[in-house]
This record gives C-alpha cells, structure tokens and sequence, in this order.
C-alpha cells in the first residue's frame, strides 16, 4: 500500500483540501487553479440535455482513436473507460497539471466530427465536465468496479466483459484480444497492489442484483449483531490499520463515515465507537442513518464500503 499511497504525495495541501471541503467534486471555478501533476480523476461527460453522444459503432471508433490521441499528446495514463449512450466515464493519472487541456482537446475534436457527420450545430456536451479527485486505494479501486458495471447496471450486457465499449474486457485473459498500449490496466493493478483475478471477482462479486435496497446486503454482506458487542480495545487496532493501510480519517471525511459505519455494524458499542472518535453518541447515530441512506444511491460508496471491510474486518 505504501506505493500506492507514494503516488499521491506530490498533491499539493492546497488541492487536497480544497477536495475535502466539496467531497470529491469539482465546483464552477478556474479548473486550471485545481489540479496538479500526478493526480489521478473520475471524469464524467453527459450529453446536453441527455442526448446520445455515441449513435452508432462509427461514434464509438472515432471516440476511441481521439481518446488514444489525448492520451499520447498530453501524457495521460489511463486505466479505465466505458463508453455508454449518453455519457462516458474515464478514470486516469495526469502526469502534468494538464487536466482542462486534455479534456477539451477531447471534447472539442468529438464534437467537431460528431456534429459534421450528424449535420447539427450547437453544443454536444452538457455543460462543464465532473471530475473527482481519487485520493485513496480503496476508492480507485471502487471507481474502477464501478465504471466496468456501467454496462450491466444499464442493462445492456450480464457481465462487464461482454461489453465491448469498456475496458473491463481487457483486464480478462484472453489470448485472441489485443489490449491497446494506451490504456494503462497493469499499472492500475499495480497501484492497487492487486492481480487481474482479484479486481476481476471484486467486480463479478458487485454485480447489482435485485433491487436497490437490498443491495447493502448482497454487496457489502455485513451482518451485525448488536447484541454481542466486541472490545474497545480492538477499535483502537482497526483506527491504526485504518491510517496504515488506507488513509488519515482525520483528513478524509469519507473514509472516517464509512469506518463508523462498519463499526457499529460489526458490534461495537455505541458509546466506544464515539470516544475512540471523539464523536458523540448522537452523532454517531446521524453519520450511521446518512450512510445507510447513501448506500441505496451512490455505488461507489457501496465499494468502498465493501472494500474496507474486506481488509479490515474479515
């Protein structure tokens, strides 16, 4: 974990903070004053007014060949995309403070070409783009499962792999397939300290079944028994694991819900959960209904919750 985490180092305090304050997402200010070298993004594009930006096979290959010369003339590493109908989804590292550059060499250069072969004018993309600062292993690892189910959350295919407009596909072996030397799947595996069989089954193992409300029981499988409380003690040990192995709850709001989630779901003591976080009772209470309120809606919280309890509670 530790070279996963050496990569983040060279984020200025500066960004850092800046994406506490707004959970990861990016606000309608100068992008430029926001990014830096060697950070890695969630990018999110919609399609104004939720148009089909990709119409047919011809969209998606143009797409692809513009998205390879991003990636080549502005040192972009990327590790995971998936084009859909009316948005796409990107996940990469940005070797120089580059961000709003590629992006709009991307955008731009699309829209151009899509809007000539459609015969229509005006602006192809909704607004500005999102794009959410990945600052922990645990959540690249949950953007990445998340981008790859895409697919199957809408339907499309049973399995992220049968999509061919996603680059879960490549992460499979398979000899007849040739994976593009621009997309960057094993240094993604390798920041995450993970194999291609471990990402594939977390994956696979996320897989949206039934409805959305029992999916914290199908994903995260946490069961809680609120009547055999565990050790204070123990609480003390995960809190050190937490900041060794993931990340400073201190500094990342996120991560420090998530955790007192699971913990009161996994037994311990109400009042123990609070003083080991210097929280009260009451407020541990509002941070357990938010996230469980969350969890329903937002599936990358659901992976990251699942991922943290699988290197600190099982």
């Amino acid at each position: 974990m530790g070279n996963f985490l050496a990569v983040f180092m060279p984020i200025s305090l500066e960004l850092f903070i800046y994406k506490r304050y707004n959970d990861f997402i990016m606000t309608r200010i100068n992008r430029t004053e926001i990014e830096d070298k060697n950070a890695i993004y969630h990018i999110i594009v919609k399609g104004v007014e939720g148009i089909d930006i990709f119409t047919d096979d011809m969209d998606r290959k143009k797409f692809l060949q513009l998205l390879q010369k991003m990636v080549d003339s502005h040192k972009i590493h990327l590790f995971s995309y998936v084009l859909m109908n009316t948005h796409f989804h990107l996940l990469l590292k940005t070797e120089d403070a580059n961000l709003s550059q590629a992006m709009q060499f991307l955008n731009s250069s699309y829209a151009h070409w899509f809007n000539i072969k459609h015969i229509r004018k005006g602006h192809l993309f909704q607004d500005r783009y999102k794009s959410h600062l990945v600052l922990n292993p645990p959540y690249l690892y949950s953007v990445a499962s998340y981008i790859s189910l895409n697919p199957v959350e809408a339907g499309l295919v049973i399995s992220p792999e049968e999509y061919p407009w996603g680059s879960f596909q490549y992460v499979l072996p398979n000899p007849n397939k040739f994976t593009p030397l621009w997309l960057k799947i094993d240094s993604f595996l390798e920041l995450c300290q993970t194999s291609p069989e471990n990402f594939i089954n977390f994956v696979k193992e996320n897989i949206q079944k039934d409805d959305p409300e029992k999916i914290p029981q199908i994903v995260t499988k946490i069961t809680s028994n609120q009547t055999q409380y565990k050790s204070h003690r123990n609480i003390e040990n995960i809190l050190w694991k937490v900041k060794d192995q993931i990340g400073d709850i201190e500094t990342n709001k996120r991560l420090k819900y998530l955790l007192v989630y699971l913990l009161i779901k996994e037994g311990y003591r109400l009042k123990d959960v609070a003083n080991s976080l210097h929280l009260t009772s009451p407020s541990v209470l509002k941070i357990c209904k938010k996230v469980d309120r969350n969890l329903t809606s937002d599936r990358i919280n659901l992976l990251w919750l699942n991922h943290i309890k699988k290197n600190l509670f099982l």
